[in-house]
């Protein structure tokens, strides 16, 4: 379960915080739910027995020489492999419950056989040095003897509980080989995110001919909630619904969690018709393989090769596990459909940037259909209009010619016929020099004459109005002129047409 990053030659890499005294050995249970293990940890490689360095540094170097999943080829010689291997920190996981590292070191007094008893070991350092030492990453070691018994994980959940302790805030592995399946569904389900990706890094034994890609993962340290539901719990609670006791190590909150849970899943077949056993969750099934997660998510994408939103919500109508949008999201980034849909051109001012297709025609082969059926070509339409309008349009004189026009990029696009016909009825746009100016048609004076007359005659009746205080009154005997009250109303009409309206003989014809 390899996530090693640097040489083993490469200077040390000082911690962000000393150790501090509250790590303590961590008891676990292995798959089996009765198996008791420990994780116990070490500050530095002295307080290691050597025996069990030997032990551990041999089952790495056969790693190593196999060349599928580190990234060094030569064996470290055993000198070197102490100070690289716990220079910061490092942990062992023993089987039986042991308080200390005194007690390891008694159990090397008494030549314990480590193959037997050693399940694996890791170590946390920092992946940068000085101002991000606090990003931290690890090194991760199974034997042979504990292949399929849940080690891996159990040693990347103590990994995740201490790290913090030791002042680190985010984890990255920085190279994880892509056909390393186990060690991708551990980190899957303890809540890392893939986020990134090396294409071709890994030449690798087992892939001569082919390049191995490789995954870089990172998951923030501080996480809480739902990430902390991992495949573990899921495991406890199918052991306790299906023994009816708790698992060996649980403390008093973990089994009152154990008591709720019983009230909510519920495990089904197993039976003897071969059923396989399932865990389920009201009426949903339970999956807590990271990679039979992945294997739904894609098989309900395939269907329909829907969104996210659309995929997840089919995924959950009869499968439940933390995260299953992260899950569909990592799909539909593999999907290689979804890849081409997303290398369709973009749209750019209304054309695609690709070649268009051959069933579109170009406005030189437009062609119309007239009332007779016969098809008639528009071509010399559009010259007559280009032409008409270089001539006609105000805009000509005034402005110089554009250099990139941007209705270039619809000369593929086909014309309306009655678009066309329509251009030869339009009004044209009239020269500036041709409009009339407005006061030349109310009062027929030279323009300097006219602005003469109306500041002089402006300021004669500003005067008149100031200097003569009876103004009021002899408006009001004005207005009251206006109507003859003698008259009826249809004279007073006639009277007011002959005074004010100037008529011709030709305007005044009602028959």
């Amino acid at each position: 379960m390899p996530a090693v990053h640097e040489d083993p030659d490469a200077p040390v890499i000082a911690s962000p915080r000393e150790l501090p005294g509250a790590i303590c050995p961590r008891q676990v249970t292995l798959r089996d739910r009765v198996t008791v293990a420990t994780l116990v940890p070490f500050s530095s490689a002295a307080e290691v027995p050597h025996s069990l360095l030997s032990y551990l540094l041999d089952q790495l170097n056969k790693e190593i020489e196999k060349g599928n999943t580190y990234t060094m080829m030569d064996p470290i010689p055993l000198d070197k492999f102490g100070p690289y291997w716990f220079s910061n920190f490092g942990a062992v996981m023993l089987l039986g419950d042991i308080q200390d590292v005194h007690d390891v070191q008694i159990m090397d007094q008494r030549r314990t056989d480590w193959t037997k008893i050693c399940l694996g070991s890791f170590n946390i350092r920092p992946n940068y040095p000085g101002r991000s030492s606090h990003v931290c990453n690890g090194t991760f070691l199974v034997t042979d003897a504990s292949r399929n018994r849940g080690v891996g994980r159990l040693m990347g959940e103590g990994y995740l509980e201490w790290a913090p302790r030791l002042g680190y805030t985010y984890s990255v592995f920085n190279l994880v080989y892509e056909n390393n399946v186990a060690s991708c569904r551990i980190w899957d389900s303890l809540g890392f995110k893939r986020i990134g990706k090396v294409p071709g890094a890994g030449n690798l034994r087992s892939h001569p001919d082919q390049l191995v890609d490789g995954i870089i993962y990172g998951r923030d340290l501080s996480l809480e909630g739902e990430d902390s539901v991992t495949q573990e719990r899921f495991d406890k609670i199918r052991y306790y619904l299906k023994h009816s006791k708790y698992p060996r190590g649980a403390d008093r909150a973990e089994k009152s969690r154990l008591r709720s849970a019983a009230t909510h899943y519920k495990l089904v077949g197993g039976g003897g018709d071969g059923e396989p056993e399932r865990l389920m969750l009201k009426d949903k099934e339970v999956v807590s393989d990271p990679q039979q997660q992945y294997e739904i998510a894609r098989q309900v994408h395939l269907q329909q090769h829907g969104g996210i939103n659309k995929t997840t919500a089919t995924v959950a109508v009869k499968y439940h596990w933390v995260r299953i949008k992260e899950t569909v999201s990592r799909v539909i980034r593999d999907c290689p459909k979804c890849k081409e849909t997303s290398k369709v051109p973009p749209v750019l001012n209304g054309a695609r940037t690709a070649e268009a297709p051959p069933n579109i025609k170009s406005s030189n082969e437009i062609e119309t259909t007239t009332p007779n059926g016969m098809i008639a070509h528009t071509d010399h339409l559009m010259t007559d209009a280009s032409t008409h309008h270089a001539h006609s349009s105000p805009f000509t004189q005034t402005h110089p010619p554009i250099a990139d026009d941007g209705m270039s990029d619809y000369t593929h696009l086909p014309l309306d016929p009655q678009i066309i016909d329509m251009n030869t009825h339009l009004p044209r746009f009239q020269h500036h020099h041709n409009i009339a100016a407005p006061y030349e048609q109310n009062h027929g004076l030279p323009h300097e004459v006219f602005e003469e007359e109306l500041r002089a005659h402006g300021s004669s009746d500003y005067q008149a109005m100031v200097n003569d205080e009876s103004d009021s009154e002899a408006l009001q005997r004005d207005a009251l002129n206006l109507v003859n009250t003698q008259l009826s109303d249809s004279q007073n009409e006639q009277e007011m047409l002959s005074r004010y309206v100037e008529r011709s003989d030709d305007d005044i014809d009602f028959t």
